[in-house]
């Protein structure tokens, strides 16, 4: 189990740490809810995944997590540069937890398609990992509405 974590950060870092910026085409996220998971690596290779959502609208960003203050997604503004995402967190936080748990600072930064991966790495060994996929209004419109459909027609 403890290689497969760490075979995973090793991925993901690999995927995001190219010098050539190929998956990075676009100038900005798109707008729209992002939602995946949290995953933050120890050099023990423990990890706890977290579910998480991220929303982006034009060069700001707001979010949670399904577990309060880990990761601490508040709202601010984003700049992308090349492979790298720098996060201004503008919340005030108290400060009964780990600050690192905020998603703030700069980032290593990769999009496949509709695919996000954001990390970071600290001195200590231990990773943080953002994987999110983006959240299509349309698909997700229709989803609502053929389930809502399905409902009334069984009543």
């Amino acid at each position: 189990m403890k290689n497969g974590f760490l075979l995973l950060v090793l991925l993901c870092v690999g995927l995001v740490s190219c010098d050539k910026n190929e998956g990075n085409t676009q100038v900005a996220l798109k707008s729209g809810t992002y939602t995946g998971e949290f995953s933050r690596f120890n050099p023990d290779g423990r990890c706890t995944p977290t579910p998480v959502t991220l929303v982006i609208q034009n060069n700001s960003f707001n979010g949670f997590s399904d577990v309060t203050k880990s990761p601490a997604i508040g709202a601010g503004v984003y700049k992308l540069t090349g492979a790298e995402i720098e996060f201004t967190d503008q919340r005030v936080w108290t400060d009964e937890f780990d600050w690192t748990y905020v998603l703030n600072g700069k980032y290593k930064f990769k999009t496949i398609g509709d695919e996000v991966i954001i990390v970071r790495m600290y001195a200590n060994q231990t990773t943080d990992v953002y994987k999110l996929h983006w959240q299509d209004p349309a698909t997700t419109l229709n989803s609502r509405n053929t389930a809502e459909t399905v409902q009334t027609s069984e009543e």
